[in-house]
C-alpha cells in the first residue's frame, strides 16, 4: 500500500514528539528559496544549523522532505505538503500571539454597553468617538431601563452600564459606579397648552398635574425617585400616570400632546426627542438630573477599563458633573 504523503507529512503514521515552531519556519524559509546559502542568511543561522535543523525535523516525522543534489535542492511530495500546512500553521500561531498580546493590552475585544433609556442621546456621541478611536474594540450595546441594565450587570450579560442615578444603585454591594453626568431636568408638555410659552418651570407649579411615569413594576426606583423628588423640591405628592408599554418615544407620548399629563426627563434627551405637538420646557433646579457608569467590582479585562477611563477623560474634560 503506497503512503500518503500527507499522513506521513504530518506525523500520523508515526508519533512525532520533538518537532518545535522554529523547525517549521527554517523549513518554510528554505523550501522558499531552495538554495542552503540563501535560506540561511535569510534565516539569519548558519548552514549547518540549517541543515541540521531541517534533518531533525524528517527524523521526527520519518520522511523525507528535500533531495539534495550539489546543485540543487528539490521538494519531495511529502515536502510540498508540508510546505503548505506549515505556512497555515505558522500564520495562524502568529496570529493568535498578535490577538492574544492585542486584547491583554486592551485594544481589542468586545465591550457588551447597556445605556438606560432617555440616556442615549447623552452618551451614544462618546461611545462612537470611543469606537473610532479604538477599532479594534467592538461595543455591543443594548437599550432598556437602569433597573434591568443592572441587573444584567451583576449577571454577567454586561460589562458596563450607563445608568439613571437610581436608588438601586447605592444597594449593590459586588457593583461599582460614580457620577457621570449630571444637568438639567426638562418637563414635556402639550404643545398646545399655556406651559409650552414658559422659558422655564419651577415644580412646586407642577403641584397640579399629572406626572406620566413607566410602570411601578417595570421602573420602581424611577417612579419612587419621581415621587420623592416631588415632595422634598416641589413640597407636593405627585399624581402619577403609569404608561402602559415603556415610555420614551413618540409612539408611547400621547398623554402629554393630549395636554393629560406631563413627563420629566433629562434637558438633553428632551432637546435630542423633538416630539411632534409636544414642547420641553426647562425645570429650574433643583432636582438635577444624574446619570451614573456602572461596572462589576470585580472586573478585570482590560479593554473595560479603557472604556471607563475614557468615559471619565470625556466628563472632565467637558465638566460634566460640574453643575
Amino acid at each position: 500500500m503506497a503512503t500518503d504523503p500527507l499522513a506521513a507529512a504530518t506525523g500520523r503514521e508515526r508519533r512525532s514528539v520533538g518537532i518545535e515552531l522554529r523547525h517549521l519556519r527554517y523549513f518554510v524559509g528554505l523550501a522558499e528559496e531552495l538554495h542552503f546559502g540563501r535560506a540561511a542568511a535569510r534565516l539569519y543561522i548558519s548552514q549547518p544549523g540549517l541543515s541540521q535543523a531541517v534533518a531533525r525535523l524528517e527524523q521526527e516525522l520519518g520522511v523525507t522532505l528535500l533531495t539534495r543534489t550539489h546543485r540543487q535542492v528539490e521538494l519531495t511530495e511529502a515536502g510540498a505538503e508540508l510546505l503548505r500546512r506549515a505556512r497555515n500553521l505558522l500564520a495562524d500561531h502568529d496570529e493568535t500571539l498578535r490577538h492574544v498580546r492585542s486584547i491583554g493590552r486592551g485594544a481589542t475585544g468586545v465591550v457588551r454597553v447597556g445605556v438606560a433609556l432617555l440616556a442615549e442621546s447623552i452618551v451614544a456621541p462618546v461611545l462612537k468617538t470611543f469606537g473610532d478611536e479604538h477599532e479594534g474594540i467592538v461595543l455591543d450595546t443594548s437599550l432598556t431601563l437602569s433597573e434591568r441594565l443592572l441587573e444584567q450587570l451583576r449577571e454577567g450579560r454586561l460589562d458596563v452600564a450607563v445608568v439613571h442615578q437610581v436608588p438601586a444603585l447605592t444597594t449593590v454591594d459586588d457593583l461599582c459606579w460614580e457620577p457621570l453626568r449630571q444637568g438639567r431636568l426638562a418637563v414635556l408638555v402639550s404643545a398646545d397648552g399655556d406651559l409650552a410659552r414658559r422659558e422655564d418651570v419651577t415644580l412646586r407649579e407642577l403641584c397640579e398635574r399629572t406626572f406620566l411615569v413607566n410602570s411601578r413594576s417595570l421602573a420602581p426606583s424611577a417612579y419612587e425617585g419621581l415621587k420623592l423628588a416631588c415632595r422634598e423640591f416641589g413640597g407636593f405628592d405627585a399624581r402619577v400616570m403609569e404608561s402602559a408599554i415603556v415610555w420614551s418615544t413618540a409612539s408611547t407620548a400621547d398623554p402629554v400632546r393630549d395636554g393629560d399629563a406631563v413627563a420629566v426627563v433629562p434637558e438633553d434627551a428632551a432637546l435630542f426627542m423633538r416630539l411632534p405637538g409636544i414642547a420641553a420646557v426647562p425645570l429650574q433646579p433643583p432636582p438635577l438630573y444624574v446619570i451614573a457608569v456602572a461596572w462589576r467590582r470585580a472586573e478585570t479585562a482590560v479593554q473595560v477599563r479603557r472604556l471607563l477611563d475614557y468615559l471619565r477623560a470625556h466628563r472632565d474634560g467637558h465638566a460634566w458633573t460640574a453643575s
